[in-house]
């Protein structure tokens, strides 16, 4: 008894002088041979995930084309703009050049399911089963290490490993993920709720409610104009072991204190925050691409005497990302 319980304690003492390669190998392992690869569906459940799927991409086609209309819009509308008033487009060229490519990765984008959720790190990171054989027959490396990963038009996490046929991703609950983020007033929340009302509108369909969504959605204003604003970053809080019940971001370091290519430094009490406030990825942190949607400010904290800077806190855009069974995975920024 006491050699077994002797040559378990070296082999776990031993564990600890793994590289970090190795460890990650083990955990792909693990997760090959977890019960939910041993389970065999039935073909009702195969039909209602396949469903499921196609339902997911067909959301997501809507969202990208309905984004490339707005971005054509915008642009048709802001030349004519300048036109009238005189002044060089170059802000609109480059945002609009931005636009579209942010849409061009998601074109490319590779579909994903999740698979897997350790109880140990619920809020910091899931299993997705496609690596590098999606690679191999996509012909070209879409899920690779800082892989953004989206649901729709809102970031989930990156990819921060690859395996053969599962790669593992960072979720933006998690407080070790650093993301550089932008707020934004404007067309492009007004752009979201259109497209969330026009997604209800299709689900819907003979419902009593539809006439009240389409009454609604007539109210909507139409602006081509956005503001922008603070300039932060934000993180999760991680919830290890239990399921948080509602997923906070938190922000830090929100100012506008140094000029850039939106315009002039702005005082910190001249409304450069706002609850509602719709936060993007600004692409200073070089692994985002700009433009992605993180979350909506819903608390501004209070500035203390001599702080240079807001914190605040905010709900993801992708909603309870626990509950995601579908992502797309984007061509990292780096690459």
């Amino acid at each position: 008894m006491n050699r077994s319980i002797f040559i378990l304690v070296i082999f776990l003492l031993s564990l600890l002088g793994f590289s970090a390669i190795t460890v990650d190998r083990l955990r792909l392992t693990a997760v090959k041979w977890l019960p939910w690869k041993a389970k065999i569906a039935l073909p009702e459940e195969s039909n209602v995930q396949n469903l499921k799927m196609e339902n997911y991409q067909l959301r997501t086609q809507l969202d990208l084309v309905y984004n490339w209309l707005s971005s054509e819009k915008y642009l048709a509308d802001q030349v004519a703009l300048f036109r009238t008033m005189g002044q060089a487009p170059d802000v609109t060229k480059r945002r609009i050049d931005e636009i579209k490519s942010l849409l061009q990765k998601k074109a490319m984008a590779a579909l994903g399911r999740v698979i897997y959720r350790d109880p140990s790190s619920w809020s910091s990171t899931c299993w997705i089963d496609v690596g590098e054989e999606n690679n191999r027959s996509l012909g070209q490396s879409i899920i690779a290490k800082n892989s953004p990963v989206i649901s729709g038009s809102s970031l989930v996490g990156v990819v921060e490993y690859v395996g053969k046929r599962q790669s593992r991703v960072r979720l933006i609950t998690d407080s070790s993920l650093k993301i550089a983020v932008r707020a934004v007033r404007g067309s492009v929340s007004e752009r979201e709720i259109a497209l969330l009302t026009q997604m209800l509108g299709e689900r819907l369909k003979k419902h009593p409610l539809k006439q009240t969504l389409l009454e609604f959605e007539k109210t909507l204003p139409v602006r081509w104009e956005d503001g922008y604003f603070a300039k932060g970053e934000i993180s999760g809080t991680s919830g290890p072991y239990l399921r948080s019940l509602r997923p906070t971001l938190k922000g830090i370091g929100f100012n506008y204190n140094f000029a850039d290519l939106e315009g002039s430094s702005r005082d910190l009490n001249s409304g450069i925050l706002q609850e509602r406030d719709l936060l993007l990825t600004s692409g200073l942190d070089g692994v985002f691409p700009p433009g992605l949607q993180v979350g909506t400010v819903t608390e501004i904290k209070p500035l203390q005497p001599g702080a240079y800077a807001f914190d605040l806190e905010a709900s993801p855009s992708a909603g309870d990302i626990a509950d995601l069974a579908f992502v797309y995975v984007l061509p990292s920024t780096s690459d």
